[in-house]
């Protein structure tokens, strides 16, 4: 009968055998993984390159948009504030004219100019 392979090869041996397959093949693998590694973070930085420009156009546009709102509602609050100051002066110089109808004409008038000029 022949002897079994167990008898023959025992655990060092294998262990002897990794060792030696990867101390031979280490130089290789340490070149092919080099070389990835390289092309990866070559890739990388043009992902990166691109996501900036594409970030910073975005902030741009988002930040000519935010301009243009605040000047939107700069002048919304300012015609708001034009309109109630117009409002009051007019309403004390109404009750001050309570028997001058054709002054309260005129002051509608007035009123109703001062409300066109505030919205245009």
């Amino acid at each position: 009968m022949l002897p079994r392979a167990k008898d023959l090869v025992t655990e060092d041996d294998i262990k002897a055998w990794v060792v030696a397959a990867m101390e031979a093949s280490m130089p290789a693998l340490v070149t092919d993984l080099r070389e990835a590694v390289l092309f990866a973070m070559q890739e990388h930085k043009k992902v990166l390159a691109e996501q900036t420009i594409v970030m910073r156009t975005t902030m741009e546009e988002q930040s000519r948009l935010m301009i243009k709102t605040l000047e939107v509602q700069g002048r919304t609050v300012s015609r708001l504030i034009a309109f109630g100051a117009l409002s009051g002066v007019c309403s004390f110089m109404y009750r001050d004219l309570e028997h001058k109808p054709h002054a309260k004409y005129f002051l509608a008038l007035g009123y109703g100019t001062g409300v066109l000029g505030i919205i245009w």
